[in-house]
Protein backbone atom coordinates (compact mmCIF):
# COMPACT_ATOMS: atom_id res chain seq x y z
CA UNK A 1 0.00 0.00 0.00
CA UNK A 2 1.21 3.71 -0.97
CA UNK A 3 -0.29 6.43 0.65
CA UNK A 4 0.91 10.45 -0.43
CA UNK A 5 -0.25 13.61 1.53
CA UNK A 6 0.82 16.82 1.57
CA UNK A 7 2.32 17.84 5.49
CA UNK A 8 2.63 21.09 6.99
CA UNK A 9 6.07 22.40 5.91
CA UNK A 10 6.35 24.60 3.17
CA UNK A 11 6.65 23.81 -0.09
CA UNK A 12 6.79 20.12 1.12
CA UNK A 13 5.77 17.00 -0.46
CA UNK A 14 5.63 13.62 1.11
CA UNK A 15 5.20 9.94 -0.27
CA UNK A 16 5.42 6.97 2.10
CA UNK A 17 5.33 3.24 1.49
CA UNK A 18 3.75 0.62 3.41
CA UNK A 19 4.15 0.71 7.31
CA UNK A 20 4.95 -2.61 8.01
CA UNK A 21 6.67 -3.66 11.35
CA UNK A 22 9.99 -5.84 10.55
CA UNK A 23 11.17 -7.94 13.22
CA UNK A 24 14.87 -8.33 11.78
CA UNK A 25 17.52 -5.98 10.82
CA UNK A 26 16.54 -4.35 7.27
CA UNK A 27 19.42 -5.64 5.48
CA UNK A 28 21.81 -4.03 3.11
CA UNK A 29 19.94 -5.24 -0.37
CA UNK A 30 15.94 -4.64 0.83
CA UNK A 31 17.45 -0.92 1.59
CA UNK A 32 20.11 0.48 -0.55
CA UNK A 33 19.38 2.45 -3.24
CA UNK A 34 22.75 3.62 -4.99
CA UNK A 35 25.27 1.55 -3.05
CA UNK A 36 26.96 -0.95 -4.53
CA UNK A 37 29.02 -2.45 -1.17
CA UNK A 38 27.41 -2.46 2.67
CA UNK A 39 29.66 -0.24 5.15
CA UNK A 40 27.57 -0.57 7.91
CA UNK A 41 29.89 -2.54 10.07
CA UNK A 42 27.39 -5.33 10.64
CA UNK A 43 30.05 -7.84 10.61
CA UNK A 44 32.31 -6.57 13.46
CA UNK A 45 28.97 -6.19 15.77
CA UNK A 46 27.39 -8.31 18.75
CA UNK A 47 24.78 -10.26 16.77
CA UNK A 48 22.32 -8.59 19.45
CA UNK A 49 23.03 -5.16 18.53
CA UNK A 50 20.52 -4.19 15.64
CA UNK A 51 21.79 -0.50 14.84
CA UNK A 52 24.92 -0.93 12.95
CA UNK A 53 27.16 2.55 12.14
CA UNK A 54 28.95 2.43 9.56
CA UNK A 55 32.92 1.82 9.38
CA UNK A 56 34.11 5.18 8.85
CA UNK A 57 32.01 7.33 10.81
CA UNK A 58 29.06 6.22 13.72
CA UNK A 59 26.87 9.26 12.93
CA UNK A 60 26.48 7.66 9.08
CA UNK A 61 24.65 4.39 8.13
CA UNK A 62 27.07 2.88 5.79
CA UNK A 63 23.61 1.00 3.81
CA UNK A 64 23.58 4.03 2.15
CA UNK A 65 26.94 6.36 2.68
CA UNK A 66 30.13 5.24 1.64
CA UNK A 67 31.65 8.69 2.88
CA UNK A 68 31.25 11.82 5.14
CA UNK A 69 29.94 14.56 3.86
CA UNK A 70 32.20 18.05 3.83
CA UNK A 71 31.31 20.57 6.61
CA UNK A 72 28.42 22.78 4.63
CA UNK A 73 26.75 20.00 2.78
CA UNK A 74 26.49 18.06 6.02
CA UNK A 75 24.85 21.29 7.74
CA UNK A 76 22.26 21.83 5.46
CA UNK A 77 21.60 18.38 5.36
CA UNK A 78 20.93 17.85 9.02
CA UNK A 79 18.74 21.02 8.90
CA UNK A 80 16.59 19.18 5.96
CA UNK A 81 16.89 15.98 8.21
CA UNK A 82 15.36 17.50 11.67
CA UNK A 83 13.06 19.73 9.72
CA UNK A 84 11.65 16.68 7.71
CA UNK A 85 11.45 14.38 11.21
CA UNK A 86 9.28 17.44 12.91
CA UNK A 87 7.05 18.15 9.86
CA UNK A 88 6.30 13.90 9.76
CA UNK A 89 6.03 13.85 13.46
CA UNK A 90 3.09 16.33 13.55
CA UNK A 91 1.46 15.22 11.00
CA UNK A 92 1.28 11.66 12.10
CA UNK A 93 0.50 13.16 15.69
CA UNK A 94 3.14 11.70 17.52
CA UNK A 95 4.82 13.65 20.33
CA UNK A 96 8.62 14.47 20.10
CA UNK A 97 10.84 16.51 21.90
CA UNK A 98 14.63 17.68 21.42
CA UNK A 99 17.08 16.64 23.57
CA UNK A 100 21.07 16.18 24.39
CA UNK A 101 23.68 18.22 21.72
CA UNK A 102 20.30 19.62 19.62
CA UNK A 103 18.56 20.72 22.54
CA UNK A 104 22.01 22.95 23.62
CA UNK A 105 21.59 24.07 19.80
CA UNK A 106 18.36 25.29 20.55
CA UNK A 107 19.08 27.22 23.36
CA UNK A 108 22.21 29.30 21.40
CA UNK A 109 20.51 30.33 18.16
CA UNK A 110 17.32 27.89 17.42
CA UNK A 111 19.83 25.57 15.17
CA UNK A 112 21.29 22.13 15.02
CA UNK A 113 25.40 22.77 16.11
CA UNK A 114 27.30 23.19 13.22
CA UNK A 115 30.07 20.61 14.80
CA UNK A 116 27.34 18.02 15.21
CA UNK A 117 26.71 15.32 12.73
CA UNK A 118 23.85 14.16 14.31
CA UNK A 119 20.75 15.08 15.83
CA UNK A 120 18.83 13.35 19.01
CA UNK A 121 14.98 13.48 20.10
CA UNK A 122 12.99 11.99 22.56
CA UNK A 123 9.24 10.03 22.42
CA UNK A 124 7.36 8.33 25.40
CA UNK A 125 6.94 5.04 25.38
CA UNK A 126 3.02 4.45 24.10
CA UNK A 127 4.31 6.66 20.91
CA UNK A 128 7.57 4.26 20.27
CA UNK A 129 4.62 1.63 20.33
CA UNK A 130 2.47 3.32 17.61
CA UNK A 131 5.62 4.02 15.65
CA UNK A 132 6.23 0.24 15.87
CA UNK A 133 2.97 -0.67 14.91
CA UNK A 134 1.86 1.25 11.89
CA UNK A 135 5.10 2.88 10.71
CA UNK A 136 8.36 1.10 11.14
CA UNK A 137 10.01 1.20 8.06
CA UNK A 138 8.15 4.11 6.23
CA UNK A 139 9.87 5.84 3.41
CA UNK A 140 8.71 9.44 3.13
CA UNK A 141 9.87 11.41 0.07
CA UNK A 142 9.95 15.29 0.65
CA UNK A 143 10.26 17.82 -2.12
CA UNK A 144 11.37 21.04 -1.04
CA UNK A 145 13.20 24.62 -2.69
CA UNK A 146 16.38 23.27 -1.35
CA UNK A 147 15.61 19.54 -2.40
CA UNK A 148 14.13 19.90 -5.47
CA UNK A 149 15.07 16.29 -7.05
CA UNK A 150 13.48 14.78 -3.81
CA UNK A 151 14.92 13.02 -1.04
CA UNK A 152 13.64 9.90 0.85
CA UNK A 153 13.92 9.46 4.35
CA UNK A 154 13.02 6.04 6.34
CA UNK A 155 11.83 5.84 9.76
CA UNK A 156 13.59 2.00 11.29
CA UNK A 157 12.61 1.29 14.65
CA UNK A 158 14.71 -1.31 16.56
CA UNK A 159 12.66 -4.36 17.76
CA UNK A 160 14.64 -4.56 20.62
CA UNK A 161 12.62 -0.99 21.81
CA UNK A 162 9.74 -3.91 23.98
CA UNK A 163 12.92 -4.06 26.46
CA UNK A 164 12.60 -1.72 29.00
CA UNK A 165 15.91 -2.72 30.94
CA UNK A 166 18.70 0.06 30.58
CA UNK A 167 21.37 -2.88 30.82
CA UNK A 168 20.48 -3.99 27.01
CA UNK A 169 23.25 -1.49 26.39
CA UNK A 170 23.76 -2.88 23.08
CA UNK A 171 20.27 -1.15 21.47
CA UNK A 172 19.94 1.89 23.31
CA UNK A 173 18.52 3.94 20.34
CA UNK A 174 15.05 2.71 19.86
CA UNK A 175 14.62 4.09 16.19
CA UNK A 176 16.27 6.49 13.49
CA UNK A 177 15.03 8.51 11.04
CA UNK A 178 17.70 8.18 8.27
CA UNK A 179 18.25 10.46 5.41
CA UNK A 180 18.71 7.28 2.68
CA UNK A 181 21.04 10.03 0.23
CA UNK A 182 23.64 10.93 2.78
CA UNK A 183 23.20 8.16 5.52
CA UNK A 184 22.88 10.70 8.22
CA UNK A 185 19.97 10.09 11.07
CA UNK A 186 18.25 11.14 13.94
CA UNK A 187 18.89 8.99 17.29
CA UNK A 188 15.26 8.66 18.64
CA UNK A 189 14.99 7.43 22.57
CA UNK A 190 12.07 6.61 24.17
CA UNK A 191 11.43 8.10 27.72
CA UNK A 192 10.02 5.19 30.08
CA UNK A 193 8.38 5.70 33.79
CA UNK A 194 10.20 3.60 35.83
CA UNK A 195 8.25 1.72 38.48
CA UNK A 196 11.07 0.48 40.49
CA UNK A 197 13.42 3.68 40.30
CA UNK A 198 14.43 4.75 44.40
CA UNK A 199 13.52 7.66 44.10
CA UNK A 200 9.88 6.78 43.87
CA UNK A 201 7.20 7.53 41.35
CA UNK A 202 7.70 10.19 38.35
CA UNK A 203 10.85 9.11 37.49
CA UNK A 204 11.68 8.60 33.41
CA UNK A 205 14.42 6.65 32.70
CA UNK A 206 15.85 6.14 28.92
CA UNK A 207 18.26 2.61 27.89
CA UNK A 208 21.28 4.89 27.50
CA UNK A 209 21.09 5.99 30.73
CA UNK A 210 19.40 9.62 31.25
CA UNK A 211 16.79 9.59 33.61
CA UNK A 212 14.64 12.68 34.49
CA UNK A 213 12.08 13.59 36.68
CA UNK A 214 8.68 13.95 34.79
CA UNK A 215 8.39 17.42 36.11
CA UNK A 216 11.55 17.96 34.15
CA UNK A 217 10.33 16.93 30.56
CA UNK A 218 6.45 17.83 30.74
CA UNK A 219 3.89 19.45 30.15
CA UNK A 220 6.37 19.87 26.59
CA UNK A 221 7.38 23.85 25.29
CA UNK A 222 6.14 24.74 21.83
CA UNK A 223 8.77 26.53 19.65
CA UNK A 224 10.88 26.46 16.36
CA UNK A 225 14.08 24.68 15.66
CA UNK A 226 15.51 24.83 12.17
CA UNK A 227 13.05 26.95 10.95
CA UNK A 228 9.87 24.44 11.72
CA UNK A 229 7.72 23.98 15.17
CA UNK A 230 9.29 21.90 17.73
CA UNK A 231 8.66 20.92 21.26
CA UNK A 232 11.55 21.31 24.08
CA UNK A 233 11.32 19.95 27.54
CA UNK A 234 9.71 21.98 30.51
CA UNK A 235 12.43 22.96 32.64
CA UNK A 236 14.84 22.98 29.46
CA UNK A 237 17.98 25.21 31.13
CA UNK A 238 18.31 22.81 34.20
CA UNK A 239 18.22 19.37 31.91
CA UNK A 240 21.18 21.46 29.90
CA UNK A 241 22.96 22.28 33.39
CA UNK A 242 22.22 18.81 34.82
CA UNK A 243 24.23 16.93 31.41
CA UNK A 244 26.56 19.86 30.18
CA UNK A 245 27.12 22.10 32.86
CA UNK A 246 26.62 25.46 33.66
CA UNK A 247 29.27 26.74 31.43
CA UNK A 248 27.75 25.29 28.07
CA UNK A 249 25.34 27.79 28.40
CA UNK A 250 27.86 30.98 28.07
CA UNK A 251 30.78 29.42 26.97
CA UNK A 252 31.20 31.18 23.14
CA UNK A 253 34.15 29.28 22.09
CA UNK A 254 33.76 25.85 20.90
CA UNK A 255 34.80 22.96 18.70
CA UNK A 256 36.63 25.36 16.64
CA UNK A 257 33.94 27.80 16.64
CA UNK A 258 32.75 31.17 17.78
CA UNK A 259 29.66 32.35 18.58
CA UNK A 260 28.81 35.55 16.95
CA UNK A 261 25.83 37.32 18.96
CA UNK A 262 25.11 39.95 16.52
CA UNK A 263 24.75 37.25 13.67
CA UNK A 264 23.29 34.60 16.60
CA UNK A 265 25.55 31.85 14.30
CA UNK A 266 28.62 29.72 15.46
CA UNK A 267 31.54 30.56 13.17
CA UNK A 268 34.06 28.76 12.19
CA UNK A 269 37.44 29.88 13.86
CA UNK A 270 40.48 30.10 11.45
CA UNK A 271 43.12 28.28 12.41
CA UNK A 272 46.33 30.89 12.25
CA UNK A 273 48.98 29.50 9.94
CA UNK A 274 52.51 28.55 12.02
CA UNK A 275 55.24 30.82 10.55
CA UNK A 276 58.06 29.26 8.54
CA UNK A 277 61.06 28.94 10.82
CA UNK A 278 64.10 27.56 8.41
CA UNK A 279 65.86 25.31 9.36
Amino acid sequence: MRVAWLLALPAVLSVTSAAVLHRRNADFYSVRTKMHQDLSGRLGDPKEKYFHESVFHPHYDGRFASEQLPYTERKQALSNLIQTYLATFADIGVETWLMHGTLLGWWWNRKILPWDSDSDVQVSEESMKYLASYYNMTIFHYKTPRIPEGRDYMLEINPHYINREQTDNLNVIDARWIDTDSGLFIDITTARYNYTHPAGKGILSCKDGHEYRDTYVFPLRDTFFEGVPAKIPYAYKEILEAEYQSKALIQTEFEGHRFDQEKSEWIPVLKKAKPYVPQ
